[in-house]
This record gives structure tokens, sequence and C-alpha cells, in this order.
């Protein structure tokens, strides 16, 4: 027996001429938001997912085109069909807001989603004015059915992908009282470098106190006036005619008051001669990560903090300065990462995904805006290629050791991963350090071991040999190299590391990845590689002055267990 509800047509009467009206406006507004979106996606890139890197960031153009292209396929094919129409754009708008919902703010998401479905819905509703109930209704729960799986899929891939790699951090989110982001660096024996970023246009009115730690409550060593960095909202003061090896604290204070919240960190100065101490490293971390693994860094109480790449996944593709600077908010503003950045003072340079996009090298369009956004934000060392629109490699001095930054992306191109410049400047450094200090630390961010070619020294073998010729040639015997790029931790011993004619190498750490899925790049290495997010590596220095001085070197993850270590000397 047939019930009656099975032949009763549609859920909704619509009479025709309001249905000729709903069906051409659906249309109308449908080819509108293809048109729109399909701007911006071959323009922007919208709305591409800042954290994306390696085959996904390289697909997601071609994944955004590809949603375009069904509901466009599916409204001029499909002229009379409505369910298709329906069904397509019901597909094509989850899709989009998939991608919308991971970078942007939730009402971005909600407006690209809704475009697709208001006009889904309209479609929907010329169709089952002359379907069955029950047909209707089946089509409803199966779009329904197969949306939420899609939305599951994606979350579980999501996660998998681009989510956290381990617990958060135990680091409380401090409220924004005058600063929204403070940090320290360029540190010397004698002065260091604050930068911070003050609300409401403050900056003019913003001075910064420092103490000896401890001595807070006492007269203040140093007021210093701001030096307000054109263009934003970030101030920055030099503080010198410091003591060596002395732990100080600073303030923000604007205009009178005292921002004990965000606006308050220490910063130890340099020793001046020999001296043992530990700097620890990291690389790739989530956009805005507040993983567990910088409290584990801040635990070890190093001297200095190395970044040596991928600080975000930005991914910043475009000239825009804005986008850096957010970036940079993105960061510093996090729990886990300002707690560390506000008691130990950093140095960083950077990698692809925080440079450009992935891969990213000087024909970036990104290139002018992310070094314009390096030199506002970031309380960096002086740069030998200048202050204005140059590479940021630099070098400083800490006790008896000599570190060198080199910037692997801003001057390469097919022919050289430095640059003439750069690696000129480089062989100098190397030599007269050497010769001049009792250890010398290249922070290099890619990796140098490797045997085919990539985006990494094994894609520069030419180039490659010349600097260890160079290092064979200048007789440097106390060289270790520091660096990130791949997500995992390594160790060589010197084993592998020479590409000079003796083949005699030198010890290389990698450090990764912060926050990041685990993967491994390069290699053979002598004591093995860990791959996993998470992760930090330390650089510990022995040195009292009377005799060879003993470098550790560790890899360590979140919870302070250490995975891999390697311990020498040198003359």
């Amino acid at each position: 027996m047939v019930m009656d509800g099975e032949h009763r047509r549609g859920f909704f009467s619509v009479p025709a001429t309001v249905a000729k009206t709903l069906r051409w406006g659906a249309r109308i507004w449908t080819s509108a938001v293809l048109v729109v979106l399909g701007i911006l996606s071959l323009t922007r890139s919208f709305p591409r997912d800042l954290d994306s890197d390696g085959m996904l960031g390289t697909m997601e153009r071609p994944v955004q085109l590809g949603l375009l292209a069904v509901a466009l396929a599916a409204l001029l094919l499909a002229w009379r069909l409505d369910a298709v129409v329906a069904v397509a754009l019901l597909l094509a708008g989850s899709g989009f807001g998939a991608l919308s919902w991971s970078l942007h703010p939730p009402v971005v998401g909600v407006l690209v989603t809704g475009s697709f479905l208001l006009p889904a819905a309209a479609f929907w509703v010329l169709w089952q004015r002359g379907r069955a109930r029950r047909s209707s209704l089946n089509l409803a729960l199966a779009t329904a059915g197969a949306l939420a799986l899609g939305v599951a899929g994606t979350a579980v891939l999501y996660g998998q992908m681009f989510g956290p790699t381990h617990p958060e951090s135990a680091a409380p989110e401090l409220p924004v009282d005058r600063v929204e982001w403070v940090w320290s660096g360029a540190v010397t024996e004698t002065s260091f470098r604050v930068n911070a970023r003050i609300g409401d246009g403050a900056v003019e009115h913003a001075t910064l106190v420092v103490a000896e730690d401890g001595s807070r409550a006492a007269a203040p060593q140093h007021d210093i006036g701001p030096v307000a960095i054109p263009g934003g909202d970030v101030v920055t003061w030099t503080v010198t005619g410091l003591q060596p090896d002395t732990s100080y604290e600073y303030t923000v204070v604007v205009d009178g008051h005292v921002d004990s919240s965000r606006g308050m960190g220490t910063a130890r100065t340099f020793p001046d001669g020999p001296a043992s101490f530990t700097v620890a490293i990291g690389a790739c971390a989530r956009t805005g990560s507040v993983g567990a693994v910088f409290d584990a860094i801040r635990e070890k109480e190093p001297l200095l903090y190395i970044n040596d790449g991928d600080l975000h996944y930005g991914n910043v593709d475009t000239d825009d300065v804005d986008m850096f600077r957010a970036r940079y908010g993105d960061v510093l503003t996090s729990a886990a990462q300002s707690a560390l950045y506000r008691s130990t003072p950093t140095a960083y340079v950077w990698d692809d995904h925080d440079y450009g996009a992935n891969s990213a090298v000087a024909d970036s369009a990104s290139r002018d805006a992310a070094r314009f956004a390096y030199r506002e934000n970031v309380p960096h060392y002086p740069l030998p290629a200048g202050e204005t629109d140059a590479a940021i490699y630099q070098a400083f001095t800490a006790g008896r050791v000599r570190f060198i930054l080199t910037d692997v992306r801003s001057e390469q191109t097919d022919d050289s991963l430095l640059g003439e410049r750069q690696l000129r400047w480089l062989e100098d450094e190397l030599a007269t350090a050497s010769r001049d200090h009792a250890l010398v630390v290249w922070v290099n961010p890619v990796p140098w071991i490797a045997s085919s070619a990539g985006d990494h020294w094994g894609g520069f073998p030419e180039e490659r040999r010349l600097i260890a010729e160079h290092i064979e040639d200048e007789g440097i015997e106390n060289l270790v190299m520091l660096s990130g790029d791949a997500h995992m931790l390594a160790i060589d011993d010197g084993s592998n590391s020479g590409y000079g004619p003796s083949g005699e190498g030198f010890p290389v750490l990698h450090a990764a990845a912060l926050d990041r899925p685990g993967s491994s790049k390069g290699g053979p290495y002598s004591h093995g590689a860990a791959p996993g997010g998470g992760q930090f590596g330390t650089i510990t220095v022995h040195d009292d002055g009377s005799g060879p001085v003993t470098v550790d070197l560790a890899g360590w993850d979140w919870t302070g267990d250490e995975l891999l270590s390697y311990t020498f000397t040198v003359p």
C-alpha cells in the first residue's frame, strides 16, 4: 500500500513566477561568487592555509580552482538539473569553507561557505517542488551525510598535517595592558636590544626601565627613551653600558604606566672571555604554536635561544608588509613562545616559510616585505649587507665563541645559495673567527649533508665544495654547524660532512621540529636521526680558558628527554 505522503510533491510550494526569479537570482549569485573567488584564487591564493607547506602547499591553488571548476561545470552543464547544481555547490562551498576556517576568523569561513550554501539551498527548493517528498528528503539526508563525512575527514587531515604535534604549554596567556609583545636580542658583553609592539599608537610615549635582576625595587640603572620604527607600532631600545655576564630585568613604561603584564622581561649579557654556557636552538613551528616544547627550552635556562628558520609557516608570497607584521604578532603573542622570548634573548634568521612560500628564493614576490618586516620587528645584530633592502646574514661573539648566521633564502638563485657577496663574507668570517675564537658556530638553516639535488646544499654542490676547500685551506678545525629545516633531530660527528679534497668534516647538529610533523632530509648522520615534533637542540660550551674547549651537542624532546648527544673537544 502506498502512503499519501509518497505522492506529495515537495516540502515547499513555489509559484512559477517566484521559481523563475529564484532560479535566475541563484544563477547570477553563483556566477558572481565564482568570478570573485576565481580572481582571488589566481591573484592572492585566497583562501589558502598559511600553515601549509610541501606537497599540500603546492596543491592548494589547483584544489581551489578545481572546486570552482566543479561548481562552474554544474552551473553550465546542468542548466535544468537543479539537484546536481545544489549538490555541487554544497561540496564546493564546504571545500572552500574548510580552507578558509584554517586561516581566517570564523566569520570569514561562514561568509565563504554561506556564499555557496545560499544558492545551493535555492536550487534544492526549486528541484524539490516537482519531486516526491521522500526523494527530496533522501537527497537532503545523503548530501548532509556526505558533508558530515567531508568535514570530519578534513578535520582529521588538518590535525595530522597542520595540528599540534605534542601537548600545549603550561604558560598562561597574559592580558594586554599597553604592550602587545616584547622580545630581546642583539646581546653583547655590555648591551642588548629590546623590541616591543605598543598598542593605541603610544610608541612615542614608551620608555624602558632596566635594572640588575633582583633589584627592580631599587633605583633603575637605565631609563631609556624610545626609538620608534616608521610605519608601525613597533619601538626599539638599545641598552648600553652594562656589565658582562650579568642578568638584567627590563620593563616597558607607557605614559608613566608600568606594564607589568607583557611588558616585562629579562636578558643576560654575554661573558667577556673564557666562559661556559648553553645556547638552545630550534626551527620549524606552526604559526602561533603554543607547544610545551617552548617550556622545555625555557627550563634549560640558555644564555641565548637561536631560531634558525621557519619561525612560522606564514608562506607569505606577496609584497605585503602587513601580512608579515601579522605573522610576527602570531608568534610573539603566543603564550608559550612569548614566555620564552621574555625570559631569553633570541637570535633569528629565516628559512623559506617565514621568508616567502615553500622553497622561496631571491625572486620571491615577498622579498622586499620580508626584509623590511625583519628589520622592523626583530632585535637583530648589525647586518653587514646593510640596514635597508638587503640580506640578513650576521655574526656575533659570546665568550670565546663566534656565531655566524647565514641567509640561505633572499640571495639564493639557480647558481648560488648564498650569493657572491654573502659567500665572500662567510669565507672571511670563517677564516678570521677560527683564528680569533676558541670555537666557530655556523648557523646554517638548511641541510649541509646531502648527496642528491634538492632545496638544500645538495642542490649547490659546487658552492659547497668551494666552502669546504676554503675550510681546509685555512686549517679551520674548530667549526661546528647548527641546522634546522628538516623536521628531525640529527647529529653527525664529521664523518659525513666533509666535501673538500681530504673529506674531513666537522660536527653538525640538526634541531627541529619545534611543532611540525616529523620528516627526514639529507644524511647519512653518524649518530642517527630522530624525526618528530616537539623537539629542539642545545650546544653547551665548557671553556675555562686553561685547556681544550669541550662542546656538548644534544637533541631533546618536549618532556626533557635527551634523544641524541655527542661530545667533542677543540684545541
